[in-house]
């Protein structure tokens, strides 16, 4: 059952996907190679046998997450400063999805990488505690225990926090009236997520 809502995740990752490469513009190329790892992680996690490991996947996402901050703010350190005071023309405030939508890009590479080596940690962790428990090892088992209950904490406040940052996204994009693109692509996502997350329930 969860390889099936799995599979139904993708679908929406997939169209957040084409949404990121149809909003493509030069300077983006990291998100439209960001977009498409992330559905070949969920690919490779959804139809067995794994080409990469989960953990594997989690250090590309990541390292793509962090690609993807420090070209948002090497290009924002370099944005025009007309929005300083004393300049004019004033320009008008930058809509929720200008303001966070790389945030957002890349805090879902994290919690995708997660959610695919969430279910491995904890079975992990489990196999673990079981072999320490018959060697005698409690440690062991305890350590073991501890991880699993870490890693989950964890990747619940990470996937918590996308799905608050893509209610606030959709519904200022929504008031604001913002382009459809960026819109779908927030919503697509934060629908992905929210899936991946029941399947590892």
């Amino acid at each position: 059952m969860s390889d099936l809502i799995g599979l139904a995740a993708i679908v929406p990752a997939s169209a957040g996907a084409c949404c990121t490469v149809g909003a493509w513009r030069p300077g983006r190329a990291v998100d439209v190679v960001a977009a498409v790892v992330m559905v070949a992680s969920m690919v490779d996690g959804v139809f067995a046998p794994r080409v990469l490991p989960g953990v594997v996947w989690f250090v590309v996402l990541a390292l793509l997450a962090v690609t993807l901050a420090a070209v948002h703010r090497i290009q924002t350190g370099s944005a025009p400063t007309a929005w300083r005071r004393g300049s004019a023309p004033a320009v008008r405030v930058a809509s929720a999805h200008g303001r966070f939508g790389r945030l957002h890009a890349a805090l879902g590479l994290l919690v995708m990488g997660a959610l695919g080596v969430g279910g491995t940690v904890g079975v992990g962790a489990s196999a673990a505690g079981g072999a320490s428990a018959m060697s005698g090892m409690a440690m062991a088992q305890h350590h073991a225990g501890t991880v699993g209950v870490t890693w989950q904490v964890v990747l619940v406040g990470l996937t918590l926090g996308y799905l608050l940052l893509t209610a606030h996204m959709v519904r200022d994009g929504v008031r604001h009236r913002a382009r459809a693109l960026p819109l779908i692509e927030t919503l697509t996502m934060g629908i992905a997520v929210a899936v991946m997350s029941v399947a590892m329930v």
